[in-house]
């Protein structure tokens, strides 16, 4: 299949020229002699490089190219402006717009041929390089998803195994050690799934779904009790003991119960994982801004270009660290945080000291 070029020009002369120039070297080719008609062609043909005037009536290149950006499944057509105009402010207004490149009128067919084949080939290499990049996730979320499913299902299914064969061989308090093992590791494997199913809902969250509802609304209150409940379930759940600190306030916050202890979860999760056992503490008060929710620990460092790549199935230093989880965890918090108008910094300080601070609305006025 030919490569398919929309060329957008008022000027029939020149259209007709760039079109049969193109059709003679082996090019597809569709026309439009407005910015609009192109945008209705580009919406249509889909095209895989698009050639435009700047100067036409109705609508000018410029916004022919504003409107395409604009357009998620057209964003990522290269885009080549035909122009008779050289001052410099009009060709970076056209690159800050998005355009791929300039050609100045009056230019020759073997000028136009070359800037086209150098955008597609730049556009081919764009595209293998994607490609790559999601094959990589793609094998990378396969072994997250073997690991962090068998691991808790192997230990399911071992403790469970001994007591069938051997009941009658294990007394009381070994039974009831096994049992809950089988109930640890089917948490584990629950919070694995559920985190995925999280993170597809809130990354396709609209304020016109019901569960919008649900993520943005609610009042709770958070105090120390809370606060070490869920550290002890995380200590739990990762079979790890970590000296702690907990200092928090109590106070009413514009967040559901639900949605909170999800950021405690997570966030604690993540602190015990990333602690090396050398300790955590955890601060919580009522600032005029909100309430402030701050959690340390000492361990791996958190890079400040971090906080930036904070994304689903995004785990950091992974080949120097084991890892369980599928590296969700931050993702999920920071759009809980977001949904209900808090905020979220991560930074890293002497002796690998990582603190996460968590900006949460306050119900009611503390002063």
């Amino acid at each position: 299949m030919s490569t398919q070029i929309l060329v957008i020009e008022d000027e029939a002369q020149i259209r007709e020229n760039i079109a049969e120039w193109l059709c003679l070297n082996g090019f597809t080719v569709e026309t439009a002699s407005d910015g609009k008609q192109g945008i209705t062609q580009a919406v249509l043909a889909r095209p895989d490089l698009i050639v435009c005037d700047i100067m036409m009536p109705n609508m000018d290149g410029y916004q022919v190219l504003q409107t395409l950006r604009a357009n998620r499944s057209l964003a990522s057509i290269p885009f080549l402006f035909l122009t008779a105009k050289t001052d410099m402010k009009d060709l970076r207004q056209g690159m800050a717009l998005g355009a791929d490149d300039y050609l100045t009128k009056p230019f020759t067919g073997e000028s136009l041929l070359q800037a086209i084949n150098s955008r597609l080939e730049r556009e081919a290499q764009r595209k293998e390089n994607l490609q790559a990049q999601l094959a990589e996730q793609h094998l990378q979320i396969s072994i997250m998803a073997t690991h962090e499913y068998n691991t808790p299902l192997n230990g399911i299914i071992g403790f469970s195994t001994l007591l069938v064969n051997n009941l009658s061989e294990f007394d009381g308090k070994e039974t009831e050690s096994m049992l809950e093992s089988i109930r640890i590791c089917g948490l584990r494997l629950k919070r694995s799934l559920d985190n995925v199913h999280h993170m597809d809902t809130l990354y396709h969250l609209h304020p016109s779904h019901t569960a919008y509802l649900f993520f943005t609304s609610g009042q709770t209150t958070i105090d120390p009790e809370i606060v070490k409940k869920q550290f002890e379930w995380v200590q739990k759940r990762q079979e790890l003991k970590i000296d702690s600190k907990i200092e928090v306030a109590t106070a009413s916050l514009l967040i559901s119960q639900e949605n909170l202890s999800t950021i405690l979860d997570e966030l604690l999760d993540n602190a015990v994982k990333f602690s090396a056992n050398l300790g955590l503490t955890v601060c919580g008060y009522c600032a005029p801004h909100g309430y402030q929710l701050i959690i340390s620990n000492q361990g791996q460092e958190f890079k400040p270009e971090n906080i930036a790549q904070i994304a689903p199935y995004t785990q950091f230093n992974r080949k120097n660290y084991e890892q369980q989880g599928f590296g969700l965890g931050l993702s999920i918090v920071k759009k809980l945080v977001e949904l209900n108008k808090g905020s979220i910094s991560i930074g890293s300080y002497a002796d690998n000291w990582t603190r996460v601070k968590v900006c949460l609305p306050l119900a009611g006025d503390f002063s």
